[in-house]
C-alpha cells in the first residue's frame, strides 16, 4: 500500500499523487499493457525512497 495518494482521473489516464505532493505517477493504458510515468515534485520528501515507489507500482500494474 502505497502512504497518502490522491486519484486523478483525466481524459484515459489515472494519476496518482503520492506523498504530500512527493511524486506525480502517471498510468495510460495502452495496448500492451500500462505506460507508467514517474515524476518527483520539486519539494524535499524523503518519505518514501524512489526504489519502494517503483516496487509499490509496478506491483499495482502487473
Amino acid at each position: 500500500m502505497l502512504p497518502s495518494v490522491q486519484t486523478i482521473r483525466d481524459s484515459g489516464s489515472t494519476e496518482l499523487v503520492v506523498g504530500p505532493n512527493a511524486w506525480l505517477v502517471t498510468l495510460t493504458p495502452s495496448g500492451y499493457g500500462s505506460i507508467v510515468k514517474v515524476q518527483k515534485s520539486a519539494g524535499e520528501y524523503s518519505g518514501l525512497p524512489e526504489p519502494e515507489l517503483r516496487f509499490d507500482i509496478a506491483r499495482c500494474t502487473t
